[in-house]
C-alpha cells in the first residue's frame, strides 16, 4: 500500500454544514501530520494514528493530525483523561478487532502538548505488550523531534 501526504502550509480550514454554512474553523498542523505519516510509513502493523493537540491560541483538544481524517474534532473523555493524567490508556475496541494504545504526547523539554492515540490490527492472542512498546516507540521519537507546541502547525520542512 502506498502512502502519501498532502503537504498544506498553516492554515484555517473551514468546515462547511449541509447548509452550507461554516460550522467549524480547524487549524491545519503540516508538521505534526508529517510525523504521523513517517510513524505510518515505519510502522506497517500501525493501522490508525491520531494526534490531539490544542492549537496556538485555543483551549480545546483537537485531532490536528491523522490518517482517518477527522481533523478538528475534539478530544474526548478518554483522549483528556491521558492528557490530564499523563497515564496511558490501553484497550480493545468493542467489535474486539483493534488495540488502542494512548498516550500522553509531549515536547523536548517533556511539556505535555496532548495525546496521540496509535491503533493496532487485534485478535485474541496478540501481544499487546509488544503493541504498547511499539506506540511507545514512535511517541518518544516524536518528543525528540518536537521542540514545542507550536511547531507541529508549522509548514513541513
Amino acid at each position: 500500500m502506498i502512502k502519501t501526504a498532502i503537504v498544506l502550509p498553516l492554515a484555517l480550514v473551514f468546515v462547511l454544514s449541509a447548509a452550507g454554512n461554516v460550522a467549524a474553523q480547524t487549524t491545519v498542523a503540516p508538521t505534526a501530520q508529517k510525523l504521523v505519516d513517517e510513524a505510518l510509513a515505519k510502522h506497517p502493523e500501525v493501522v490508525i494514528i491520531a494526534m490531539h493537540v490544542a492549537p496556538p491560541h485555543q483551549n480545546d483538544y483537537l485531532i490536528v493530525a491523522s490518517n482517518i481524517g477527522r481533523i478538528g474534532k475534539k478530544a474526548d473523555e478518554d483522549d483528556m483523561r491521558v492528557i490530564n493524567t499523563g497515564k496511558s490508556n490501553l484497550e480493545i475496541n468493542k467489535t474486539g478487532n483493534h488495540f488502542e494504545v494512548e498516550l500522553v504526547l509531549q515536547d523536548q523539554t517533556g511539556k505535555t502538548i496532548g495525546a496521540a492515540g496509535i491503533v493496532f490490527n487485534y485478535k485474541p492472542g496478540d501481544d499487546k505488550a509488544r503493541m504498547e512498546k511499539v506506540a511507545e516507540q514512535i511517541r518518544d521519537e516524536w518528543r525528540k523531534q518536537i521542540p514545542n507546541k507550536e511547531s507541529l502547525f508549522e509548514p513541513v520542512k
